[in-house]
C-alpha cells in the first residue's frame, strides 16, 4: 500500500468537532455539507511531490479519500462528544498549542530572514573555531548504563562477534539503530574523554577499555581517518541557515520567556 504524507494541522479536524461556521470555499468534496477545502488537497500533493512522489490523478484520488475518511470519523467523534470529554479537551488543547507554536515559528522566521552577510559571517566563525586540526575521524560507538555491562559487550567483540552487530543489540544509544555509526566528526564535536582517546587509536581498532561520559559508558571504535578539508561555503548553506535560525528562535523564546508571567507549581 503507497504510504501517502498528509498536512497534520488543526485544517485536517472536522469544522464540526470546533463548532465552527460553515464557510463558503472551493471544495474537492463534502462530507454531510461539510466542505473539504481543495487548498487542502493542493497542500498535501504539493508535500507529497517534495518526498520525490509524482503528481498524478491516482494521486490525488488517494489524498482525497483519505480527507474523506477523516472527515467522517472526525464528525462520528463530534457525535459521540468524545471531543467533550476531559481527555478530548486535553487533547485539543495541545493540538491548538502545537499549531501555535508552529504558526509563530513560520511567522517569525519569516520576519527575520537570515542575510546572506550572516551566513558567511557564521561560516568563518566556524572554520576558524575548527583551528588547525588536521584530521576527521569516522567513529562507531557502544553506550552502555554501567562500566560492567560495557565490559561484558567489549568481552563478545573480542571473541569475534562484530562490532556492528553488538553495538544494535546491546548499546543504549539511539545510534544503535545504525550499528552504533556516528558519521565523519572533528575532535571538536566529540566528547572531550571520547576525543583523547579516539586520536590515539588506529583504523579499525576499539579503545581499550570503557569510556565515562555524561551519556554513560562508552565503547569507541575508529573506522578511518582522513585529512579534513573545509567544505565551501555554498556547500553548508543550508546548514548554517539551519543552525542560524535555531539560534534566532531560541533567542526569541528567551525574551518571551523572560517577560512573560510564569509560576511553577511542582
Amino acid at each position: 500500500m503507497k504510504k501517502i504524507i498528509f498536512m497534520m494541522s488543526l485544517a485536517l479536524l472536522s469544522q464540526n468537532a470546533f463548532a465552527a461556521p460553515k464557510a463558503t470555499v472551493e471544495s474537492a468534496a463534502t462530507v454531510n455539507d461539510v466542505a473539504i477545502p481543495s487548498a487542502l488537497i493542493e497542500r498535501s500533493v504539493s508535500l507529497n511531490v517534495q518526498q520525490g512522489k509524482k503528481d498524478t490523478p491516482e494521486l490525488r484520488q488517494l489524498i482525497k479519500e483519505e480527507f474523506i475518511n477523516r472527515e467522517v470519523l472526525a464528525q462520528q467523534a463530534a457525535k459521540l462528544g468524545l471531543d467533550k470529554t476531559p481527555e478530548g479537551q486535553a487533547a485539543f488543547a495541545e493540538l491548538k498549542r502545537n499549531f501555535m507554536v508552529d504558526l509563530f515559528l513560520a511567522d517569525y522566521d519569516k520576519r527575520h530572514p537570515i542575510s546572506d552577510s550572516a551566513l558567511k559571517v557564521e561560516y568563518d566563525r566556524q572554520i576558524a573555531a575548527i583551528g588547525e586540526q588536521a584530521y576527521e575521524y569516522r567513529l562507531s560507538h557502544i553506550v552502555t548504563k554501567t562500566e560492567a555491562d560495557a565490559r561484558v559487550l567489549m568481552a563478545k567483540i573480542k571473541k569475534g562477534e562484530s562490532f556492528a552487530k553488538v553495538a544494535k543489540e546491546g548499546s543504549i544509544d539511539p545510534s544503535a539503530k545504525e550499528s552504533g555509526a556516528l558519521g565523519w566528526l572533528l575532535p571538536n564535536q566529540i566528547v572531550p574523554a571520547v576525543a583523547n582517546v579516539v586520536v590515539n587509536l588506529t583504523e579499525g581498532s576499539m579503545s581499550a577499555a570503557p569510556i565515562e561520559t555524561a551519556g554513560g559508558w562508552q565503547i569507541v571504535r575508529l573506522e578511518e581517518k582522513r585529512q579534513f578539508k573545509a567544505p565551501k561555503f555554498d556547500d553548508v548553506i543550508p546548514q548554517l541557515r539551519a543552525g542560524l535560525l535555531q539560534q534566532q528562535r531560541i533567542e526569541a523564546i528567551k525574551k518571551l520567556r523572560e517577560s512573560a508571567k510564569v509560576t511553577s507549581n511542582m
